[in-house]
């Protein structure tokens, strides 16, 4: 029989993987099906004559045996899987079924979070008139996009070489927030060209459980303060009052956050801006409180223009050091305890989301009073008056509206999804998820069960996964997993998926 592998999913990264094997495929036979609903017309990577891709315009619905089987009734006969398809939708949660009724009952515009068909068209937000909208990252982004510019509105160059927006008149009036109040930092302009060091702390824990933010965070903290105080006081020393061997000493010695390490970092490092402070990096609005929303867009106006000035700048690069540190800190950290949702939101935050561009553009549309910012720890919801009804923590008051938007990325969630394939292999415990994503063993991406055990010839990828890169979009290093999907199929005998 001829050796065989599916992808299941035909976006970029489905095809990228699917040339990462093309790439790596001895001379022997080898099919490769990749299936999709829009499969068809996708168009697959050249490959040798030995290696056939089959595209499947069908959706996945359940592995049994060696085989997966799709929704049109055919039975693909494998010897490895690849889950690669987008992140799966949710079904509603109760909250959500709740707020979908109270838009019913009164008249009102409510698009859920998700990706799901049947939420109504963002044509349908009235211009002219308040919109609330949660979420402040990507999914934002491109809704703002769709409201603005996408309704006649656009950038011209400003006189200080900033974006100016022109409005249309079409446009909603948009209110945002968020927990932290801020759009994720703007994506570093430069690199910094020196590796960081490796971590040295994270690496001492012992067998688990872990209390994360007790036992973990600390180690985590110190080694990226390492990181980050390493790059500083070696490639800024005019910065500095002491040299990098004396510090890393003392520094190595000393607890994380105590008092004796507060004041090696006073001594070393005199300017206040030069020192990391992970509190005011991930809750900037933290203790502030404006007495209305005009105070608070300066505010934010201020910050967005400080931080567009401090990722554009070399001279501040120990900020990233600080960030390619936090990746060998995380791949430290997958091999001895469970993922943290806290710790992820944080490293996504601080290695920045949107584009230094975007993040013009939005403080452009809220000088243009296209776009108000909400403040920190932002709620909507139903109001007895029959409206949507927003609130925060930075500023008295409410915002009330007619149309609510939830742009948040749905949280992963085995138990509530809508993909049959996966709502049925978490249903037989052959696979199990860990803070709402699927379960991968690193390396390698191998799919584990409710037992913790890897199966052999199944994989997944994605950002809906415990193998996704928090710091990135980008897909994980493709050819590492073509390799170790070829080697499943390799053998005298075909493996079975099963």
């Amino acid at each position: 029989m001829t050796a065989s592998i599916c992808v299941v999913g035909a976006g970029a990264t489905g095809i990228r993987l699917v040339e990462r094997i093309r790439a790596h495929a001895s001379a022997g036979p080898l099919d490769v099906h990749v299936v999709d609903p829009q499969a068809a017309g996708t168009a697959a990577p050249p490959s040798p004559d030995a290696l056939r891709v089959h595209a499947h315009r069908a959706s996945a619905v359940d592995l049994s045996g060696r085989f997966v089987l799709l929704d049109d009734g055919t039975r693909l006969d494998t010897c490895a899987v690849v889950l690669a398809h987008a992140w799966p939708d949710v079904l509603p949660s109760p909250r959500e079924r709740e707020l979908r009724d109270f838009a019913r009952d009164h008249g009102l515009y409510y698009r859920p979070a998700g990706h799901a068909g049947g939420r109504p068209s963002l044509d349908r937000v009235p211009g002219g008139r308040p919109v609330l909208v949660l979420g402040l990252g990507a999914v934002m982004s491109g809704v703002v996009a769709r409201l603005t510019t996408g309704r006649g509105g656009r950038f011209r160059p400003g006189r200080d070489g900033g974006p100016v927006y022109l409005p249309s008149g079409a446009e909603p009036l948009i209110h945002a927030g968020s927990p932290r109040g801020v759009p994720h930092h703007a994506r570093h302009a430069y690199r910094t060209g020196d590796p960081p060091p490796a971590p040295r702390f994270v690496t001492a824990l012992g067998p688990g459980p872990h209390d994360f933010r007790r036992e973990v965070w600390p180690l985590v903290a110190k080694d990226l303060a390492y990181a980050y105080y390493h790059h500083l006081l070696t490639l800024h020393r005019d910065r500095a009052r002491v040299g990098w061997p004396g510090f890393a000493a003392a520094f190595a010695a000393e607890e994380w956050d105590g008092p004796a390490m507060r004041a090696l970092i006073r001594t070393a490092v005199p300017r206040f801006e030069d020192r990391l402070n992970f509190a005011r990096l991930d809750r900037p609005l933290a203790g502030m409180r404006f007495g209305d929303l005009a105070g608070l867009q300066r505010w934010t106006y201020g910050y967005l223009a400080a931080d567009l000035a401090r990722r554009a700048d070399p001279a501040h690069s120990a900020d990233l050091a600080m960030i390619e540190g936090l990746r060998g800190v995380l791949d430290a950290l997958a091999r001895r305890v469970p993922q943290d949702a806290w710790l992820h939101r944080l490293a996504r935050h601080a290695a920045g989301g949107l584009s230094a561009t975007r993040i013009a553009e939005l403080r452009a549309l809220g000088r243009a009073g296209v776009l108000t910012f909400l403040g920190a720890a932002a709620r909507v919801e139903p109001s007895g008056d029959g409206v949507w009804r927003a609130t925060s923590a930075s500023v008295p008051g409410a915002v009330t509206a007619t149309a609510f938007v939830d742009a948040r990325r749905p949280a992963p969630s085995l138990d509530r999804t809508r993909d049959p394939l996966l709502r049925r292999l978490h249903d037989r415990g052959e696979c199990a998820e860990e803070c709402g994503r699927l379960k991968v063993s690193l390396p390698g991406n191998r799919i584990v069960d409710s037992s913790g055990a890897a199966h052999p010839h199944r994989f997944a990828l994605g950002g809906w996964t415990t193998g996704a890169d928090p710091l990135s979009a980008d897909d994980p290093p493709l050819d590492a997993l073509a390799r170790a999907v070829l080697a499943a199929t390799a053998g005298p005998t075909v493996p079975r998926v099963a």
